[in-house]
């Protein structure tokens, strides 16, 4: 008997597909140019552009380059990781289109910038005359990537919920009914 056998059934979902990762082939002139790591994938492209929710190369290049800049840290380069780890969470989202993804990617490079920021309070930031700053930029980071987050639910699913409560007085010696009332359904008992 296998250990899954006595773990209780679960709901879970299916595993995602794990999205297209790069590889930054080389920078020139400050410019980065990306590849598939596997030279021979010749489905990376068409990766890509699901990852983001798009059919167009050019947005996902525009993307790729943005998420490169946002991925530096400031006296470092471009990283694999960095871009990676964006191109996972973007994928994460889920992005039915470019506007869509354009909001995913919003919020993952703050992300990156709030994980930034905070790993400097930990003690690499300059001192105690720092830390309220450096604090207060990561409250409103995480801010902005809960707005964008929240923004991104909404505009899946429609909008705002409005909750409609009625009150009811039964006195006494009154009946009440809850729930809806189908008229139609009375007089055919009738």
């Amino acid at each position: 008997m296998s250990k899954s056998e006595h773990l209780p059934a679960t709901t879970r979902r299916p595993r995602r597909k794990p999205p297209a990762t790069i590889r930054i082939k080389g920078i020139q002139g400050n410019v980065v140019s990306f590849g598939s790591p596997d030279p021979t994938d010749l489905a990376w492209r068409e990766e890509l552009n699901t990852a983001f929710g798009t059919v167009s190369d050019e947005f996902v290049d525009m993307a790729l380059h943005h998420l490169e800049r946002a991925a530096r840290m400031p006296s470092d380069g471009a990283s694999d990781m960095a871009i990676n780890g964006a191109i996972k969470m973007i994928s994460a989202f889920a992005p039915k289109n470019e506007v869509e993804a354009a909001l995913a990617m919003q919020a993952a490079c703050t992300h990156m910038a709030a994980m930034a920021v905070m790993s400097r309070i930990g003690g690499a930031g300059g001192g105690p005359q720092r830390l309220p700053g450096l604090a207060s930029a990561t409250a409103k980071l995480l801010r902005a990537y809960c707005t964008q987050v929240e923004t991104y639910r909404r505009l899946r699913g429609g909008g705002d919920q409005n909750i409609r409560v009625e009150h009811v007085h039964v006195h006494e010696g009154g009946q009440a009914i809850v729930g809806a009332v189908n008229s139609q359904a009375r007089e055919v008992e009738r």
